[in-house]
């Protein structure tokens, strides 16, 4: 439901030196002073390979420290994304049929849309490099700020606030180095990637065929790979994918993971650049 922000200029005064004057008022001490009483929280971590939140759930317990000490009222609306890169961008095709590359983070959109129209009246997220990697994004927050004028602070990294504008033109330049940093540390990663693949070691998850736990992993499994071999040379004989699947079950032959061999399983494992000898 709509909620009316109350006006930003209710309860503020003009100091009686500055009336009729030429003084030049800084008012952003003044919105910065504002005690939401129905603020949000947003918290985010880039990957949680275990799945039980335990990072989301420390940052919530900062962000909740820092409201009290605000004095801010109790959260209206906590915005969870786990496990959620704010860096990697992905292809979208609009309705109109126009492409964009964009950052896709559900709950940071959410946060925009109930900031703008009043759901929420402030936010306090943990970091600002847990709110944004991306300048666009950080753009999109600052021209809501600016409209709202209400307070966007941080619960760690000097506490800044994005109704300040020197506080949003320091984030500009953070995000910017945090977006450098991420540049970084992708093109290291591909190229270790890169440089194991050239040597033949094995890169993300393993495919039936090889060892995929402990120290041998990567190493050929002699039986697996006889069976991956023959589906190949079946296929190419002219066998369907679902022949081949009904020929192993009659054979009573592992699958994968699976209780039975598919036809969807077999096309699969056709389609699989690992098999040529290529990383994708």
């Amino acid at each position: 439901m709509r909620t009316a922000a109350p006006t930003v200029w209710e309860d503020f005064e003009v100091p009686a030196h500055a009336r009729g004057g030429q003084v030049t008022l800084n008012l952003y001490d003044h919105l910065a002073a504002y005690a939401p009483k129905r603020p949000g929280a947003y918290l985010r971590i880039s990957s949680d390979r275990f799945g039980p939140e335990a990072g989301v759930d420390r940052q919530l317990e900062d962000a909740q420290d820092t409201r009290a000490r605000l004095r801010w009222g109790p959260f209206a609306k906590v915005y969870r994304e786990n496990d959620t890169s704010a860096f990697k961008k992905r292809k979208v095709v609009k309705p109109d049929g126009s492409i964009d590359w964009i950052v896709v983070r559900p709950e940071f959109r959410q946060l925009l849309a109930d900031l703008a129209i009043g759901v929420i009246d402030g936010v306090i997220f943990y970091d600002l490099d847990r709110l944004v990697r991306q300048p666009r994004d950080l753009e999109d927050l600052i021209d809501i700020v600016e409209y709202v004028k209400r307070p966007v602070t941080g619960a760690t990294g000097g506490r800044m606030n994005l109704i300040n504008d020197s506080d949003r033109h320091m984030a500009r330049m953070m995000c910017v180095m945090a977006l450098k940093s991420s540049e970084e540390t992708a093109r290291r990663v591909a190229r270790q990637h890169l440089s194991a693949a050239q040597n033949g070691l094995a890169q993300g998850r393993i495919a039936y065929g090889w060892v995929r736990k402990g120290e041998r992993k990567g190493q050929p499994v002699p039986d697996e790979a006889d069976v991956v071999v023959r589906i190949f040379q079946d296929f190419k004989s002219g066998e369907s994918a679902y022949s081949i699947a009904r020929a192993f079950n009659t054979e009573e032959i592992k699958p994968p993971a699976a209780r039975t061999w598919s036809s969807t399983m077999v096309a699969k494992m056709l389609r699989n650049p690992r098999y040529a000898g290529m990383v994708s």
